[in-house]
């Protein structure tokens, strides 16, 4: 699931490195949550498997959430419109999904701002990648961990995993980079920094539910 808004410059190489992977996609769904651009005709101009999808502006956590009820795969990933993923990103952790017990698979994640000899150069080294874009995950268990938080700014990724750890999901983390995250000057971190607060909030959120079921207080 790609969500994406004003994202006509970088939609296109998203896709591309997912349909780059030597595992073939079963679909990848473009969800363009109200942009103004050409965001949703350059994801159709690359037809099967790609399905675009255009909805009112609701935030990324809306967006990725109707691009969940379209997928029908057991296994879900999620790419940001500006990022990008390695070739390794599928090939590394597919193969751990053998152990019935596993529920979700994390990797490396490599920042970077400029493209040169055909790639991207990366701006520092690679950092365990503890966010949603970095994650394949069985649909059983993101189900199990509920949709993300609509209404949010900048949390809804942090939300999401923390309601996870709090469900305790088995998961893994691969040395292999999955992905590179693109840093540019409308990246929504930085945009929206004034609602950095909003992480906080989250926090506290999730300590308050652990509190409550450590007390069995609903």
């Amino acid at each position: 699931m790609i969500p994406a808004y004003q994202a006509e410059r970088f939609v296109g190489a998203a896709i591309e490195s997912v349909l780059d992977q030597p595992c073939p996609v079963d679909q990848i769904v473009v969800v363009d949550d109200g942009s103004t651009d050409r965001t949703a005709a350059v994801a159709r101009s690359f037809g099967p498997p790609v399905v675009v999808v255009e909805r009112p502006n609701g935030g990324i956590g809306a967006a990725r959430n109707t691009g969940v009820s379209l997928v029908g795969s057991e296994l879900l990933a999620f790419l940001d419109a500006d990022d990008l993923w390695t070739r390794a990103a599928l090939e590394s952790r597919l193969g751990l999904f053998e152990d019935p017990l596993l529920d979700a698979a994390f990797g490396q994640v490599s920042r970077f701002v400029e493209i040169a000899a055909g790639g991207p150069v990366a701006a520092g080294p690679p950092l365990a990648g503890q966010f949603p874009t970095a994650m394949l995950i069985r649909r059983r268990a993101f189900e199990r961990v509920g949709a993300f938080a609509e209404g949010t700014a900048v949390s809804e990724g942090l939300d999401w995993l923390l309601r996870a750890q709090e469900a305790g999901l088995v998961t893994t983390m691969v040395d292999e980079t999955v992905l590179w995250r693109r840093v540019h000057g409308a990246n929504n971190s930085l945009l929206r920094r004034g609602e950095i607060g909003e992480y906080a909030r989250t926090l506290k959120a999730s300590l308050d539910r652990k509190r409550a079921a450590r007390e069995g207080t609903p």
